[in-house]
């Protein structure tokens, strides 16, 4: 039965209006992904309205296909411009962008090319053969599982990013403090608004994400006459292929980073939105030259890159086999199915086998145009780094603000963008890590719903947060993620200590 429903989506797929939809997803999706603010939920909503005339088939396929595209695309202004496209590609910037002042942007984009590839790639097949089994181990995570993986990703970001603790810390409680503005989700009261009505639905997240990475930039960026200052020749198709070689030759790291994205963005609501920031930490732990890392570290670029595209796949998970979107760009996705008479749930693969391998046999696909397609037009836009900034700032500086504006049409935004570059920088002078804003305001409404529904289903026991083996798994790691840095000291210190003591 199952290799019939294969054999039955292959055909659907494999015919001339469904890989013509394939290819123009990619594209559109990778130059959408690529403008700062414009999201790949921004662009499968404004598609969703011209695929109602299509086939089923073809519009799940273009649909699929924008997603795929946009995860890899958030990536090339990360890289150039130390501006993520999305919100999955703020940890591609902690290295790709030194790089890229190093003279080295073409094979940060190699690296990005092949690692976004073969972790959507790996994903996709994986959640392809296995979507039911993965299902239930998503399943398993409940309100109280949730709200521990998120203070665990806090903790993990906070110990790594920067020298100290308590600085890291202070700079991710400032996130929640961020995130906890809008007003109350469960009693409907205001809270930290101010005043100001922009404020009191949600926190926008765009313009808090370009102003720590691209506003703060682009201040430092005045001092420069451009943004590499090699004088080594950019813009080779040569050594963005040194970057495909530099992933392949690192098995052992793009399975971990594949891993992690798959696991974290299959959790209901939770994992999607920083499974690259705990890849990127993951891999710094894991490094013998940890202390490069946020510096221009090619394996950082590596595991955030293959991490945030695992994440592709393991986003849809939830939303195929619960009906619960992974991430935002998801809920428009299961807009789209119900649209197209498909209900996901336990009972989708009974019903609509066919249809659903179809969908993830064309994001299998798209993983070829995506690499065919990214690897001709490298070559071009990475002389952006060449461009004096006397040209370039002006141009970053409108593309900032209209990515601002776009997502709600609001002027307020784009003032809110520019006082958080001005944060950034301040945290910059002052040796506070910026990472951990962001993550805190990403994580701080997950962390709080999850937590509050747990207290509300047991009568606010706290005991609810131990009930589980997996909390119990969960606990051990974060006080693990606390304790590792002193252990690793003290290991290191009685090393150094050992060696110099004559025998």
């Amino acid at each position: 039965m199952v290799v019939e429903s294969i054999v039955q989506a292959s055909q659907l797929v494999f015919t001339p209006t469904n890989i013509l939809m394939i290819c123009l997803g990619i594209m559109i999706g990778t130059v959408v992904g690529a403008i700062p603010g414009f999201t790949g939920s921004n662009a499968v909503a404004i598609a969703l309205p011209f695929t109602l005339v299509l086939e089923p088939v073809n519009a799940l396929v273009f649909m699929i296909c924008v997603y795929g595209g946009a995860q890899y695309g958030s990536a090339i202004p990360a890289i150039l411009m130390n501006t993520p496209g999305t919100a999955g590609a703020a940890a591609t910037c902690l290295d790709a962008y030194p790089m890229a002042k190093q003279g080295k942007a073409d094979m940060a984009l190699g690296i990005s090319i092949m690692g976004s590839v073969i972790g959507g790639l790996v994903s996709a097949i994986i959640v392809f053969l296995m979507l039911p089994t993965i299902g239930k181990f998503a399943f398993q995570f409940a309100n109280p599982e949730i709200f521990l993986v998120t203070l665990l990703a806090m903790i993990m970001i906070a110990v790594a990013i920067g020298d100290d603790l308590a600085k890291g810390l202070v700079a991710g409680m400032l996130g929640i403090l961020i995130a906890a503005m809008p007003l109350d989700p469960l009693t409907g009261q205001n809270r930290l608004d101010f005043g100001f009505y922009e404020l009191y639905d949600a926190v926008p997240f765009i313009p808090i994400v370009i102003g720590l990475f691209a506003i703060s930039e682009l201040y430092y960026l005045t001092r420069e006459d451009k943004i590499s200052s090699s004088d080594v020749e950019i813009g080779s198709y040569a050594k963005v292929i040194e970057g495909f070689r530099y992933v392949l030759a690192r098995p052992y790291q793009v399975a971990r980073a594949t891993f992690l994205g798959l696991s974290l963005g299959s959790l209901p609501g939770a994992g999607a939105s920083f499974a690259n920031f705990v890849a990127w930490v993951v891999a710094k732990n894991g490094s013998d030259d940890s202390k490069s890392f946020s510096k221009g570290n090619p394996d950082g670029v590596l595991a955030a890159e293959t991490s945030n595209n695992a994440v592709s796949g393991g986003a849809l998970v939830p939303t195929l086999s619960l009906g619960i979107p992974g991430n935002s760009t998801t809920a428009v996705m299961l807009a789209a199915l119900y649209l197209q008479g498909i209900q996901p749930g336990p009972n989708l693969l009974r019903d609509f086998a066919v249809e659903i391998d179809a969908l993830l046999l064309s994001l299998i696909l798209g993983q070829f145009v995506l690499l065919v397609f990214a690897f001709i037009a490298s070559k071009y836009i990475v002389r952006v780094v060449t461009t004096p900034t006397q040209y370039l700032i002006p141009g970053i500086m409108v593309i900032t603000a209209m990515g601002a504006f776009a997502m709600r049409g609001l002027t307020f935004d784009i003032y809110l963008m520019v006082l958080f570059g001005f944060i950034a920088v301040m945290m910059k002078e002052h040796n506070y890590p910026v990472v951990p804003v962001l993550i805190g305001v990403i994580i701080g409404p997950i962390a709080e719903n999850s937590f509050r529904r747990s207290m509300a289903l047991s009568g606010n026991d706290i005991g609810i947060l131990f009930g589980s083996r997996i909390t119990m798994i969960l606990w051990a790691l974060i006080v693990l993620t606390i304790l590792w840095q002193p252990i690793k000291w003290h290991l290191k210190t009685n090393t150094d200590l050992g060696k110099r003591l004559p025998l």
